[in-house]
């Protein structure tokens, strides 16, 4: 599917800019009339049954399968079928859920989080989930030089983890204070198999204060060796290496083909609590969206995520004839323009807030997005009015107010070239840059209206696509200049920290525009520390005025998904979270079914 592949990370925690029980209702249209409903359908699992495969449409490879260190949309989504969390989060409430143990044993100081593991919780290989794991898993979090800086920013405040009591099913957590996002960081990170990446126990001699401080890290020499073996493209990629606890094991990777999963027949929480009806899930990678097209009417695509609005709407207008049904879903999400603060040209906000006025979002989202998006001037996802921040005004598309804000931050056609110039650091310097994005022919077209745009006021800009897997090395490196994204918003309490926080600026962290900000830190940071929530949602408004004015990203839109699917599959129901199918859910009638389990490829 990749959607409009986010750059993003979308999991319950993974991800920063997460908002706070968006509620609201997923629109689906119905199979048959193409009428819109404005409710979740009802669970259709009655006479549910195994077996047929799932092949589902990605635009392109993963960037690697193991949950630590992945950070692309698609990675994420494969592994949520193959991994487990010690909590879960319920699809329409949002609250915590047991998952692989149950609600945690909290101390009156919150100090303390103790789980206790579900007995029956095991590993697709048929080893026990225990302790073990867990505290495996948070050493290999914390270790400094594991590829995982998006994730390791949210257990900073976490002190340690160990068994209870030798108790192998009992895990406490110590914080270093109180942290009112402690039971989400600590529910939601996927728990690896101590046993097959570990088996030499070298870990167990890691010592926590070694985390720490890169200084006392750097003694020992083991955390490095281990960190290259977690960083490695194996351990990402074979499968004696990416064994969880999920649903579904992982089978195969066949690069520039697709990832394929096989139902886990022993899978411990099975049945009506997770089910998993189809025998395979296949993520095939079909770079070419005329090709995917064509795929899903020639039923060699069973789902997938229709990225141009025009494919949707005037290509399968008539979708009943090719037995495929439409699906809308809000899903939180937003897109931006980033404008890398690296860069002489992007370091002034008043620059900044005049290539914001050189955005036509209105016409973009009628013309090219066929209406699928609303128009924001902040991250919140814009249902949640609880923690919005309401007061801030659209910017609207205004050229003469763009050349006025050019002109205040010295910028001037000098020598009547059609370019504007300005002397920085001695050197005159036009302005000229490049906007990078992936490979997606939406985002292309909507750059070159901006391009359009930019070029009557003086700006050259040209739009350089790159392959997905080079397109976030790129990004993840700071080597470009601008460039249009998205990033999810699911649904756990925000924290900014992970995508603003100029600590996260550094190595590979999301900060990757290098957004510094002293009064954004301490905000941040007070946000995080403030247990009081009337409070915390007041820093979380102001925070929000702060990034309005100082535009360090041109907020765009906030999309609406678009989805078609094979109408052969029954329950197949749409949520407003990241990503909205669930297709373990998905089931085929016996007599509908086209695979069996025997099948080759």
């Amino acid at each position: 599917m990749n959607k409009f592949k986010m750059t993003a990370l979308f999991a319950v925690l993974i991800i920063s800019l997460v908002v706070a029980g968006c509620g609201g209702k997923t629109t689906q249209q119905n199979n048959n009339n193409n009428q819109q409903t404005s409710e979740i359908p009802a669970v259709d699992t009655a006479s549910a049954v195994n077996g047929d495969w799932l092949i589902i449409r990605e635009m392109s490879d993963p960037e690697k399968l193991n949950p630590i260190v992945s950070n692309d949309a698609s990675a994420t989504e494969i592994c949520s079928y193959i991994f487990e969390s010690l909590l879960a989060q319920d699809k329409l409430s949002y609250e915590l859920i047991p998952s692989l143990a149950g609600l945690p044993e909290i101390s009156p100081d919150n100090l303390t989080y103790t789980f206790a593991i579900n007995k029956n919780a095991k590993f697709s290989d048929g080893k026990p989930v225990t302790a073990k794991d867990v505290v495996f898993t948070l050493k290999t979090i914390k270790n400094p030089f594991v590829d995982d800086a998006a994730l390791r920013n949210y257990f900073e405040m976490v002190d340690k983890a160990e068994m209870v009591d030798g108790d192998q099913y009992k895990v406490k957590f110590t914080l270093t204070k109180p942290n009112w996002r402690g039971l989400y960081t600590l529910a939601s990170f996927q728990v690896l198999p101590k046993h097959v990446l570990d088996p030499g126990n070298v870990t167990d001699n890691f010592n926590w204060d070694e985390f720490k401080d890169m200084n006392v890290a750097k003694k020992n020499p083991e955390l490095q060796k281990f960190a290259d073996f977690i960083n490695s493209q194996e351990v990402s990629r074979e499968a004696k290496y990416l064994v969880g606890s999920g649903p579904y094991m992982f089978e195969k990777w066949d690069t520039g083909a697709g990832v394929t999963l096989v139902k886990n027949p022993n899978y411990w929480g099975g049945g009506t609590v997770t089910p998993n009806y189809p025998q395979k899930i296949i993520f095939k990678t079909i770079q070419d969206n005329s090709a995917a097209l064509v795929s899903a009417k020639n039923k060699e695509v069973d789902a997938m995520y229709v990225i141009k609005p025009s494919d949707f709407y005037k290509d399968l207008e008539n979708a009943d004839q090719f037995n495929i049904a439409k699906a809308r879903p809000y899903e939180p999400a937003y897109t931006y323009l980033a404008w890398n603060q690296l860069n002489p040209l992007f370091q002034d906000k008043k620059v900044r807030l005049a290539l914001a006025h050189l955005v036509d979002r209105k016409t973009i989202i009628d013309k090219v997005m066929y209406g699928d998006g609303t128009p924001i001037q902040s991250h919140i996802f814009y249902k949640n009015t609880k923690l919005l921040n309401t007061d801030l005004p659209e910017i609207p598309f205004d050229p003469e107010k763009a050349k006025q804000l050019l002109q205040e931050a010295g910028w001037t056609d000098s020598n009547g070239d059609g370019v504007l110039d300005k002397v920085i650091n001695g050197k005159k310097t036009d302005f000229k840059f490049t906007f990078l994005s992936n490979t997606n022919p939406v985002r292309k077209q909507i750059l070159l209206v901006i391009v359009d745009a930019l070029k009557k006021v003086g700006i050259q800009a040209d739009v350089q696509e790159l392959e997905w897997s080079v397109y976030l090395d790129k990004t993840k490196k700071h080597e470009f200049e601008a460039t249009y994204s998205a990033w999810t918003s699911p649904t756990t309490p925000p924290d900014p920290y992970q995508i603003w926080h100029s600590s996260q600026s550094e190595g590979e962290g999301s900060n990757y525009i290098s957004f510094k900000n002293k009064t954004s830190d301490s905000l941040i940071e007070a946000y995080r520390n403030e247990m009081d929530e009337s409070k915390r949602i007041a820093m979380i408004k102001e925070w929000q005025k702060l990034i309005y004015d100082e535009q360090p990203y041109t907020f765009l839109w906030s999309p609406r998904a678009r989805y078609i699917y094979d109408k052969r599959f029954k329950n197949a129901r749409w949520y407003n979270i990241q990503p909205s199918p669930t297709y373990n859910e998905w089931w085929v009638p016996a007599g509908s079914q086209k695979y069996t389990q025997n099948k080759n490829n």
